[in-house]
Parts: C-alpha cells; structure tokens; sequence
C-alpha cells in the first residue's frame, strides 16, 4: 500500500514541474517583426480614433482591439486570422502607434 500512495504523488510533483516549467517559458518575451516593427508582448500601443468604414467587419474589428494597451493584449482581443495583417496595415497608415 506504501508503494502505491507514492506513485501518484511522485506523479503529481512531475505534472506540477511540468507546469512551472511552462509558465516560466511563458514569461519569456517573444519577439515578432511586424512590418519594419519588433515588438514583444509588452510593446505599448496607442490608437487613434477608429478610421475604418462604420459597421464594416475592420470597424467592428479595431473597436474590439483598440482596447489593448500592449500586444499580448492586442493578440487576445482580435484572435482573428487577420491579426497580424490588421496590425500591419494600421501601423503603416499611423492608426496605431507604438510607444
């Protein structure tokens, strides 16, 4: 009975390695190049007021991510395929800018 009460704990401590060892990855700052720009998760943003089309799915898009203040909150706010695109283009017309 001894044996078998440590091998679930033995498993437990691994999976609880596992995870702070991830979370540590996490912490990590990635670096992204968009456009002529590097930015990291902590890159501050700034926007201007939305100049998209009103009601247009870019509209409606920028209203959700002009909310972040910084990158990693922009990739969670528009988790959308055009992401990155999106951000691309606002920074090349100074929609937003990085501070």
């Amino acid at each position: 009975m001894t044996n078998s009460t440590k091998a679930p704990v033995v498993a437990k401590t691994t999976k609880i390695q596992t995870a702070a060892k991830i979370a540590e990855s996490d912490t990590k700052q990635k670096e992204f190049i968009i456009g002529v720009h590097k930015v990291t998760a902590s890159t501050k943003l700034k926007y201007k007021p939305n100049p998209k089309r009103k009601n247009s799915k870019a509209w409606l898009r920028y209203e959700s991510y002009s909310k972040a203040k910084n990158f990693a909150q922009y990739q969670k706010l528009n988790q959308d395929k055009q992401s990155i695109p999106d951000l691309k283009y606002d920074l090349s017309k100074s929609f937003v800018e990085i501070s």
